[in-house]
């Protein structure tokens, strides 16, 4: 098995602000730390408005069950805020090159 890299792209809806989905997404974060497989999440906004999150798991398939079992409540919460015209979502094997 080989980590499983799940990647997020998309905007935020007109009128909400960083403040507000780095708020939200302490419930987020607090679901992800517990799904088993997980091992690393990070957000990051670009200079354009872009958010981009990315979660580590330890495997395709821990990543898979995790988002089986990212329930409705989880779901609205995200909906809330981004603009899910503009979400893409991709899974990939990750290839560690060096570590620190």
């Amino acid at each position: 098995m080989s980590d499983t890299i799940e990647l997020m792209h998309f905007r935020l809806k007109q009128g909400v602000t960083s403040t507000d989905w780095l708020k939200a997404n302490e419930k987020i974060n607090d679901w992800v730390a517990r799904q088993p497989g997980f091992r690393f999440r990070s957000v990051s906004e670009t200079g354009d408005g872009e958010w981009i999150d990315m979660v580590y798991w330890e495997s395709m398939d821990a990543a898979k069950v995790a988002g089986e079992q990212f329930g409705p409540e989880l779901k609205a919460a995200c909906e809330q805020f981004i603009d899910m015209s503009s979400f893409s979502m991709s899974r990939s094997q990750a290839h560690v090159m060096q570590r620190g």
